[in-house]
């Protein structure tokens, strides 16, 4: 895995309102084994197709008050080698959002939340993606239930960006075997070196209502 044999990658997504702050975080395992006739993976050309492709359905979600940071990735710390060295990559410039709300705004805490599945059993291997943006009654189908078939495209637009992430990127150089993998990471698993600390991600389900944002998702 990443700290192993490539690298493991933490990618952000953050948009902003004033002092308000709506992040997105996203693993990658990158595997640089088997780079025969080529070369490693290319963390740069994964943070440009998330510039190019993630960031327009991401900036989908906020309104025009709202401004897209770039892409940032940077490599995870390890926590059984907390010192080593580690690099970052940045894509794109600010942006604002293209989400234009009809009717009254619902609270910013309130948002969709997405199941993300592995291979793998257990608490430690699932992930749940708390999917940023802003929200109108336009959205909302009555007693929290995302809406369908409303005007806005509720759903659309929440699916838009999350079929958007990529999956298993070929981000290497040449004639290659090296793998990016969109991941769960597990740090409780990496700290007590256990294998698998990073599982692939292998499903997706929206969930149906909206939900309320742990504090650490907003801030301000």
């Amino acid at each position: 895995m990443g700290f192993e044999n490539g690298k493991l990658l933490r990618v952000t997504l953050r948009a902003s309102f004033g002092a308000l702050q709506m992040v997105n975080t996203l693993h990658y395992d990158l595997d640089d084994s088997g780079t025969w006739g080529g070369g490693a993976n290319d963390v740069q050309d994964l943070a440009d197709r998330f510039r190019d492709v993630v960031i327009p359905t991401y900036k989908a979600l906020y309104e025009p008050t709202w401004t897209i940071d770039p892409v940032v990735i940077v490599q995870e710390k390890d926590p059984l080698n907390p010192t080593a060295a580690r690099s970052s990559w940045t894509s794109g410039g600010s942006v604002v959002g293209t989400h234009e709300l009809t009717t009254d705004r619902l609270n910013y805490a309130m948002t969709p939340v997405v199941k993300l599945s592995t291979p793998n059993i257990g608490r430690r291997f699932r992930g749940r993606m708390f999917v940023g943006g802003n929200w109108s009654e336009d959205n909302h189908g009555g007693n929290g239930v995302i809406a369908g078939t409303d005007a806005a495209g509720t759903r659309k637009l929440i699916l838009d960006f999350v079929n958007s992430i990529p999956r298993q990127p070929d981000i290497a150089g040449g004639i290659s075997e090296a793998e990016a993998r969109w991941c769960v990471y597990s740090r409780t698993q990496r700290a007590a070196d256990l294998d698998p600390y990073a599982s692939r991600v292998t499903g997706m389900l929206l969930r149906t209502h909206f939900y309320w944002q742990r504090r650490r998702a907003i801030t301000g």
